[in-house]
């Protein structure tokens, strides 16, 4: 049928590409340091104990997990949901530069609340 769309397509859950998930990452380290986005003292505290975990999808969840509702649906909350979602799929992308911004960016936000 012309304009329908078949049950299979609207049932497969939709995985975000590597590539928007660097984008977003990017993004958001860009607000970062232009300081149009200000992290809150939670969500450096997620980064923190992110850069000193050795991430796979389940370590990413079970951070997402611990942090507050506030935390785990704002900015960087999303950016991680998207890496749990591409390590899902993918999960050599732990180990290989698949996450580099992600990185990029949680450590940046480790920086940010070091002495």
């Amino acid at each position: 049928m012309p304009g329908s769309t078949s049950l299979v397509t609207q049932s497969m859950p939709r995985t975000p590409a590597p590539d928007s998930l660097d984008s977003a990452a990017a993004g958001l380290l860009h607000d970062y340091r232009t300081g149009t986005w200000f992290p809150t003292v939670q969500e450096c505290d997620l980064a923190d104990g992110l850069a000193r975990t050795r991430w796979s999808e389940h370590s990413l969840r079970a951070g997402l997990r611990s942090a507050s509702p506030v935390v785990a649906d704002g900015r960087l909350g999303a950016v991680l949901d998207q890496a749990v979602q591409v390590l899902a799929q993918t999960p050599e992308a732990a180990t290989d530069d698949t996450l580099l911004q992600v990185r990029v960016l949680v450590d940046a936000l480790t920086s940010a609340v070091s002495p």
